[in-house]
């Protein structure tokens, strides 16, 4: 079986090898590829994969490369992740928001618009690679941001293989909670819904028994994981449910514009001052030769990005930071499966004799029957070799559904824009979003993301 990796050269390529490699054989992975089309950042980030994934697993065939056609072919499964138009267009995206008093967060609101309208044509790009190149039954897993509108994009132009919207944000939460609990984590039962980046949890059962109450009333819950940036009221008023990270943008929606306003750089700003330090850094490094210099100046640098997220918008610290690591401890250090890992439970379903729940995006075929059937929800889902059977979660309280609705029909909208270059349909999306919410404005947000040579077909 073949692996190849869209976007192999990011800078979190090394945990994604890693997890490969550790579960190759769930898969029966002979080749991996990681591609991206700049032939830098496979010499350093490339480089450092291929070092973790080569030391883990030298039985398997493992290659960088920037030819897309040679790395698709005859590929049984692919990862996108991709970054179209890199720090510089995250820093636009942002500033242009903000400069419309606005939020300008990359995968929400109005940057998340303007990373999609780069993002999707880059896909389909490569979907109709695979559909020419690929193995017939491929399968794609789309890491790319902003996930959910990637995938819908991707299955409303017609793409003929099986797609999956793949984030972690979901299950890092849910694996936060069994130590909340004090339970063992393959007995907790947890039922996640709405779409990506604006989803909430419910239902939290042990062995059966519902500890709901127990979950939301243990004060450790809103210190030691990424419930850490809601307050236990609005957990109250949210039904008794949790929320994914990204509702902080959303139910703290003041708070976090004007702290990102008062930062003195936006995020974008900041990992982009981060990487350049790395590059800088790593560029006095023959990552081939000293691999083991080059990993601790990455991972130097990329904690400095992991552990402020969140930082300037929550004036929080984050709970759980990570600590350094060298190269043969970050090797040895047992795979959590995070980054990689549900595409892997999804791959290894086939041959299994047992369930498993995880949260994927996909085509909701009446799951919420509130929505319609092509649009693409993120949802809990057992898995088993039958496939995967989306949960139907027992209530959705009304405010979430008005909530999701609304963020659906700006989704459809955006899709549409995006897929047809339709300035019109850009608008009226924007309009739709609740953290637009005007004419004027989204007028305005439109005209400054087309004028960019991402959108000159426009």
């Amino acid at each position: 079986m073949k692996l190849t990796v869209i976007g192999g050269g990011g800078v979190r390529s090394a945990f994604l090898a890693k997890s490969l490699a550790y579960n190759a054989h769930r898969i029966g992975l002979q080749e991996v590829v990681f591609l991206d089309s700049s032939a830098e950042n496979l010499t350093l980030f490339g480089e450092i994969a291929r070092y973790v994934f080569n030391t883990i697993r030298p039985d398997i065939h493992f290659s960088l490369t920037t030819d897309p056609v040679a790395a698709l072919k005859s590929a049984n499964y692919v990862i996108t992740t991709l970054r179209v138009g890199g720090d510089a267009s995250r820093i636009r995206d942002e500033r242009i928001a903000l400069e419309h008093n606005t939020l300008g967060q990359e995968t929400t609101g109005a940057g998340g618009f303007a990373m999609a309208m780069r993002s999707i044509p880059a896909i389909l790009n490569y979907c109709r690679l695979i559909e020419e190149h690929a193995a017939k039954d491929a399968i794609l897993f789309n890491f790319t941001n902003p996930s959910g509108l990637v995938t819908e994009a991707i299955i409303k132009s017609g793409f003929k293989r099986r797609v999956y919207g793949i984030c972690d944000a979901p299950s890092e939460l849910i694996r936060e909670l069994p130590s909340i609990l004090g339970c063992n984590p393959q007995d907790l039962k947890v039922e996640c819904y709405g779409l990506n980046h604006f989803s909430w949890f419910t239902h939290f059962t042990v062995q059966g028994e519902d500890v709901t109450d127990r979950l939301i009333n243990n004060p450790d819950l809103y210190l030691k994981t990424a419930m850490q940036y809601f307050s236990p009221e609005l957990v109250q008023l949210c039904d008794k449910q949790l929320l994914n990270e990204y509702l902080y943008y959303y139910y703290y929606r003041e708070v976090a514009l004007k702290a990102i306003q008062d930062a003195p750089e936006t995020r974008g700003e900041q990992i982009a001052s981060i990487n350049q330090d790395m590059r800088q850094e790593l560029a006095g490094v023959n990552v081939r030769e000293n691999p083991e210099a080059a990993f601790d100046i990455w991972m130097k640098h990329y904690l400095r990005r992991e552990n402020s997220y969140m930082q300037s918008e929550s004036h929080q610290e984050k709970f759980n930071t990570r600590e350094p690591l060298t190269l043969q401890q970050f090797i040895e250090e047992p795979d959590t499966g995070g980054y990689a890992g549900v595409a892997l439970d999804i791959l290894e379903a086939v041959n299994s004799t047992t369930t498993k729940r995880i949260v994927v995006s996909l085509a909701n075929n009446g799951t919420l029957d509130f929505l319609q059937p092509d649009d693409v929800i993120e949802i809990s889902c057992d898995l088993s070799r039958t496939g995967l059977t989306p949960v139907t979660p027992k209530h959705v309280p009304t405010a979430q559904k008005n909530m999701i609705s609304c963020v659906k029909e700006y989704e459809r909208l955006a899709v549409a824009a995006i897929l047809n270059r339709d300035r019109e349909l850009a608008v009226r999306a924007l309009m739709a979003h609740p953290l637009v919410g005007s004419w004027s404005l989204a007028q305005k947000l439109v005209t400054a993301y087309l004028d960019d040579t991402h959108c000159k077909d426009w």
